[in-house]
């Protein structure tokens, strides 16, 4: 059995540097597969090409280092993707803002043998670079929610996720690359594996620490994205019946917009992170109605953490 990890990286040469090692003490099972690890730089400068031609001497797998000079994230993935089609059986992906646990792979690999998912997705957990303000871990927003084992899902994210080769190569197209900057490319992607009919399962035990920089930590940044993950959500469902999209999204955007701010109004006395919540609801509502103009946030034009 062969398989890929694909890293897709930006201007983050000491988070890559962090994620190879990473990988570098990766378990697998027995018999062990085939292993490579696929770096695409998505700077046109090849900042990357160090830390990759570093790391190749230490790493006990095969690294395939390449660029991607089109500024994108789904363009970056789709060059993994064209890299490890022709190779491999399994591609897994993980963020280089990541650190896969020791047992990441090998737990993917079980629930896939398991359940015969054609994709398996874990928990990505939060680890702050220097200690987050109080009020950031009282609201739970950095926290992604997390089900038993082999529980079936709608759609996944590329930060911690294995897929088939195969369900990939039956898919009609990859990453969509006009969502470029703007987000959410994975779980369009992902919605339109699920409804291809694929399965798609969770494994808890493949967990990876998502870093997190004190650019990241502060409110200014939880609603921005918010505002992004409303927008490119709003973007993506327009493309099915128009008409009716636009009434579900107006409807549940105002209904985000209203909620959240009652909650943000109602949970103020108990302290910040909670009203941060409900001022996070709020942005996403605002960004869904927004989207609904064609407006999009390039939040991805900004890296944080080096």
């Amino acid at each position: 059995m062969r398989v890929d990890v694909c890293v897709i990286t930006c201007l983050r040469p000491r988070g890559l540097y962090r994620l190879l090692g990473g990988i570098a003490a990766l378990r697998l099972p027995e018999p062990a597969p085939e292993l490579r690890v696929v770096v695409v730089d998505n700077d046109a400068e090849g900042s990357a090409r160090e830390v990759c031609e570093d790391a190749a001497l230490w790493l006990p797998f095969p690294l395939v280092y390449r660029t991607e000079k089109r500024r994108g994230i789904p363009q970056a993935r789709n060059a993994a993707l064209a890299e490890s089609l022709p190779y491999a059986d399994f591609v897994a992906f993980v963020d280089d803002d990541e650190v896969p646990d020791s047992r990441w792979l090998l737990e993917l690999l079980r629930t896939q043998r398991e359940t015969g998912a054609q994709a398996v997705t874990g928990p990505a957990l939060p680890a702050f670079e220097s200690a987050p303000p109080r009020w950031i871990e009282e609201s739970g927003l950095f926290e992604h929610p997390r089900h038993a084992t082999g529980a079936a899902l709608a759609v996944a994210y590329t930060h911690n996720v294995l897929v088939g080769v195969r369900a990939l190569a039956a898919m009609d197209a990859l990453f969509d690359e006009t969502l470029a900057l703007a987000g959410s490319s994975d779980s369009e992607f992902f919605a339109r594996f699920a409804a291809r009919g694929h399965r798609i399962v969770w494994c808890d035990e493949a967990r990876t620490s998502e870093w997190v920089p004190p650019s990241r930590a502060r409110l200014g940044w939880l609603l921005r994205r918010a505002l992004r993950v409303g927008a490119s959500q709003s973007r993506i469902e327009r493309r099915g019946d128009a008409r009716v999209a636009r009434w579900r999204i107006a409807g549940h955007g105002g209904w985000c917009l209203l909620r959240g701010l009652g909650e943000a109004a109602w949970r103020a006395p108990r302290g910040r992170g909670p009203a941060a919540r409900g001022l996070f609801l709020a942005a996403v509502g605002i960004g869904r109605l927004a989207g609904l103009t064609g407006w999009s946030y390039r939040e991805y034009r900004t890296i944080h953490g080096r």
